[in-house]
């Protein structure tokens, strides 16, 4: 197991930030290549890494992303942890799946497998759309993100990136009275949208709400003079029975009353990521169930998060039976704190061999 715990701490060591997953592309490719004897392994055309071990039906995806949020962290290793950017989202849940697969073929493991390296998780989801476009057919596919290791993922909410743009003319920034700047239109805009949070706040179950994350805004020209421009960026998420439609709808209807006719205005959506809920009822749910129970002792609890994910895209796109594991406290994403335990570590690649061994067996 130390060979695994080496692994990923080269894979952290390796600072890929979206648009930068060459090294660990390279890392991952030459690993499957020479050490973990995958009988294929290609790079594809969006960077993503693709291994496959070959074997009879159905076969099974193992999915992860190299790709990490920016913002190095310190990274460093002790008895427990492992510190560094992308320990816990998610090189923690691909290093499992690269491990697992050597530990299942090492076993005599016969169903055919792809392990899937994909890059751009964190922004636009370019490699798992690459990946689907390629046409590569499976019977079962799971994706690896913090679940923590009693976990199984079977939903996400979706998440629409938007982008906006606020114009007007500028006056002497004595002169108050003049109108409402570009600035002053966008934190407006941005105050009634937080509406939406009331009740994500006051909600124990967050699945079920809306909320809306203001994640950039820019503006002004002077020292001296109001705001003619404005741009502001919104990270808005939503459960499966809200409608897109209508949430876009509502902030188009916001714009719009705030600018009135002397602020141009302008709504573009940079990305747009479906809700989606696995079907729970299949062979794969109860494999991982059954394996968390031999591994740990203790029930699965299956979990719907109130971020999204590349299974968003992937199952609704394919209608494939899907699910999302992987290692790490889901708080710890996107933080300057990650770390993962390297006894949750383990565990994961133990659950994810017992969980497709125990599929393999009841299949046949």
């Amino acid at each position: 197991m130390n060979d695994y715990i080496n692994l990923l701490y080269e894979m952290i060591k390796l600072y890929t930030p979206s648009g930068k997953e060459e090294k660990l592309a390279q890392f991952i490719k030459d690993r499957l290549q020479n050490e973990f004897k995958a009988d294929k392994v290609y790079i594809d055309r969006a960077g993503n890494v693709i291994g496959v071990y070959e074997g009879k039906e159905p076969s099974i995806l193992l999915c992860g992303h190299m790709d990490t949020v920016p913002g190095e962290i310190e990274v460093k290793m002790d008895n427990e942890y492992i510190y560094g950017r992308g320990a816990v989202d998610a090189k923690s849940s691909l290093a499992t799946f690269i491990s697992a697969a050597n530990e299942l073929r090492k076993s005599g493991f016969e169903n055919r497998l792809i392990i899937a390296a994909v890059v751009d998780e964190e922004d636009t989801g370019k490699g798992i759309k690459m990946l689907i476009e390629d046409g590569e057919k499976v019977s079962y596919a799971v994706f690896g993100e913090p679940s923590s290791s009693t976990n199984i993922v079977i939903g996400y909410r979706g998440g629409v990136r938007v982008r906006l743009e606020f114009r007007t003319e500028s006056y002497h920034a004595s002169s108050i009275w003049l109108g409402k700047s570009a600035v002053e239109a966008a934190v407006e805009v941005w105050e009634k949208m937080k509406k939406y949070n009331e009740e994500a706040f006051s909600k124990e179950k967050k699945f079920d709400t809306v909320t809306v994350c203001l994640t950039k805004i820019s503006g002004g020209e002077s020292h001296n003079m109001s705001p003619s421009y404005c741009e502001m960026k919104l990270d808005i998420r939503f459960p499966p029975r809200i409608k897109c439609e209508n949430i876009m709808e509502e902030l188009a209807n916001i714009a719009s009353t705030v600018c009135g006719q002397k602020i141009n205005y302008k709504i573009d959506v940079e990305d747009y990521t479906p809700p989606y809920i696995a079907p729970v009822k299949n062979e794969l749910v109860e494999a991982f169930k059954n394996a968390v129970k031999k591994v740990l002792g203790v029930e699965a609890q299956l979990v719907r998060k109130t971020g999204s994910g590349d299974m968003n895209i992937y199952g609704n796109i394919t209608k494939t039976p899907t699910i999302t594991y992987g290692p790490g406290d889901p708080k710890l994403a996107h933080t300057p704190y990650e770390k993962i335990s390297i006894r949750e570590y383990l565990e994961s690649i133990n659950i994810v061999k017992e969980a497709l061994t125990f599929l393999q067996k009841k299949l046949w």
